[in-house]
Formats: C-alpha cells, sequence, structure tokens
C-alpha cells in the first residue's frame, strides 16, 4: 500500500490508490489517501467508482513514446477488461511499476512488437468505425425521410438527434475522417512497430 492519491486521465475516473487488496478509481478527485478511503467507503455516492483486485489482474502494459497504462484484468464471468488511463505527471507510473515489482513479484518483460500486433486494434477500431458510419447513414436517410420507428430508450432518442443534427452528409464526413486517421496509424504502426513494457504476475 502507499499512501498517495494518484491523479490520472481516463474517460471516466480522476484518480486511484494503491490500496492492501486492490487498486480504486473514482471520478472524484482528492488530496489525501484517508479523503480518498472515506469517499470510497460512503454507500451513497453519485461518484463512478472501479476496484481491480490484484488477483485479477492479468497484465499490465505501456508502450513507448505513449502515457496510457493499459491493465488488463478478469472482471466479473471472466472477461478480460481493460483499465486504461495516463497519469497527469508522467514520473508516476514507474511508482506503479515498481510496486507491482516490489511488492508483488510482478516480472518486467521488454517486447518488440509485431507489425501485426501493432495494428490489431487500430484494425478492429476500423471495422467498427465503417460499420457504425454504415449503419448511421441509413439511419440517417431513414430520419430525414420520416421511415425510422419512434425511439423508446432516452439513449436511442439522443442517438437519433445527433444523427439528425448531423445528416447523411455530417455522418460519411465524420465516418471518413476517422478511417483516414485510422488507416494512417495503421500504417506508421506496421512501419514502424513500437517497444512495449509488460508487467506479469508471477503465476503468469
Amino acid at each position: 500500500m502507499i499512501d498517495k492519491v494518484f491523479a490520472i486521465s481516463e474517460n471516466k475516473i480522476s484518480s486511484f490508490i494503491i490500496d492492501e487488496n486492490s487498486l480504486k478509481f473514482s471520478s472524484q478527485n482528492f488530496n489525501t489517501f484517508t479523503a480518498f478511503q472515506d469517499a470510497w467507503n460512503k454507500k451513497l455516492s453519485l461518484a463512478t467508482k472501479v476496484e481491480v483486485k490484484y488477483d485479477s489482474i492479468k497484465s499490465i502494459k505501456k508502450e513507448e513514446n505513449d502515457d496510457d497504462v493499459y491493465i488488463t484484468y478478469k472482471a466479473i464471468g471472466g472477461i478480460s477488461v481493460d483499465c486504461v488511463f495516463s497519469f497527469k505527471d508522467q514520473n508516476e507510473d514507474e511508482v506503479l511499476f515498481n510496486y507491482f515489482i516490489r511488492e508483488h513479484f510482478y516480472q518486467k518483460v521488454d517486447e518488440a512488437l509485431t507489425p501485426f500486433k501493432a495494428i490489431q486494434n487500430y484494425l478492429i477500431g476500423l471495422f467498427a468505425t465503417v460499420g457504425v458510419t454504415v449503419f448511421s447513414y441509413y439511419e440517417a436517410i431513414g430520419i430525414a425521410n420520416g421511415t425510422v420507428e419512434e425511439a423508446h430508450s432516452r439513449k436511442t432518442r439522443q442517438f437519433n438527434n445527433i444523427i439528425e443534427l448531423l445528416g447523411d452528409k455530417g455522418v460519411i464526413l465524420i465516418g471518413t475522417g476517422v478511417s483516414l486517421f485510422l488507416l494512417y496509424k495503421i500504417w506508421t504502426r506496421y512501419k514502424n512497430p513500437p517497444n512495449q513494457i509488460r508487467f506479469l504476475p508471477p503465476n503468469r
């Protein structure tokens, strides 16, 4: 355990602590370790909380020239989930890594990614982007023609409102922009695959 609150950047998470049995993430910001724990123990809270137990962690990894830290762990049902974040103080990643090496006997592995391994996540992202773009395009046409069924859920209504605002041309424009960016990343990473450091628990 380290008596410190780490400030991080992530989609819904702002800070975390290294506790005795787990990493605890919160959407709130705290100045002290004690304040974090007190807020965590409150049953009634609007804050987003994520707990990653040490015995569920499969690996911790980070690529060179990239600030993102990936913690892959087993969630409910045995499904592998990635917790991705970056430290606001870039030097603090070494504190996390050294803790797992020193206290949990993790093994550090330096790995040169193969071209395919370097691009596989971006390929998945590209296919997903194309699929979402095609679906949204026909949805936009349907909304414009009045042939789309009325949405019954709040999320569906919000999605349809965005699609209606963009229109079919806007959908194509955004989808093309994202696809071109992903293609650029795929091309550069395939030509020059980055190195990666991984930290594996002793039972791996």
